[in-house]
Order: structure tokens, then sequence, then C-alpha cells
């Protein structure tokens, strides 16, 4: 019973102890690491405003509809 207490109290975390663990995890994610920031690619450019495109036909279809509806 003593050897199992003993083996819990060295796992148990300490609030000093787990601030640090947290403090240094924040700085490993920084938000605006070289390795993670990159340049918009153009393709990604061209699928935003396809689906921007699409977005507007849509709204554009339902108005459509509405006002055919409505006559």
């Amino acid at each position: 019973m003593l050897m199992l207490e003993a083996v819990m109290n060295a796992h148990a975390v300490s609030y000093p102890a787990l601030q640090r663990r947290l403090i240094a995890d924040r700085r490993a994610r920084a938000l605006f690491l070289p390795r993670t920031t990159q340049q918009v690619r153009s393709h990604s450019i061209f699928t935003e405003i396809g689906r921007a495109a699409t977005a507007l036909a849509a709204a554009t279809a339902w108005a459509a509809l509405l006002l055919l509806s409505a006559a």
C-alpha cells in the first residue's frame, strides 16, 4: 500500500509544473511560425472565386424563384 501511494505521488503534477508545461506548449505553438505561414496559392484563390460565384448564382436563383412565385 505504501509503495502504491509513493508511485501515485510521483506522478502527481503540481500547479507550477503544470503551468510551466502549458507555457512551454504555448511557446511551441506560436500563431505565426515561418514553417506554417504560406503564401496563398493561385489555385486556392480560383477555388474561392468559384465558390463565391456558385453562392451568388444560388442566391440569384432563389431571388428569381421568389419573384416568379409572388407574381
